[in-house]
């Protein structure tokens, strides 16, 4: 056999094996590759697209009224009793930052020292050799 010849002979098997293939497969649904499908894009949004889109806003009094709510929250946590509300924000032209009230740290208690104990008398009597020893 020639060289030409074994390629012919491998060309018929190939098709053979591929029909093969083609009717097994046609039972089975085609199986799903992980990631997203060929030709499908997704929208791509720009950096001034997402600056130009406006931020919501809290109003001072909004912010107040939920940092009191923590504050009470932080106070029933440790046991305190809750805080009084601050004062109302003045409105003026520059922003003012909250006044935050400073709350006395209680002292730590501290251990008393333990009392030194008795010296203790052994239970076992002493022989007549350890007695005539100590005289």
């Amino acid at each position: 056999m020639t060289t030409n010849e074994i390629v012919a002979a491998l060309d018929e098997e190939i098709k053979l094996l591929e029909r093969a293939k083609a009717l097994l497969s046609e039972g089975e649904p085609a199986k799903r590759q992980p990631g997203r499908p060929k030709g499908s894009t997704s929208k791509q949004t720009s950096p001034a697209e997402i600056a130009a889109k406006p931020r919501p806003t809290m109003s001072a009094s909004s912010r107040e009224r939920i940092a009191a709510a923590q504050r009470a929250r932080w106070a029933r946590q440790k046991g305190r009793a809750a805080p009084k509300e601050a004062a109302p924000v003045k409105k003026t032209g520059a922003k003012q930052s909250a006044k935050i009230e400073k709350r006395p740290i209680p002292a730590k208690k501290v251990a008393k020292p333990a009392k030194p104990s008795p010296k203790k008398i052994s239970a076992k009597p002493q022989t007549t050799a350890e007695t005539a020893a100590t005289a």
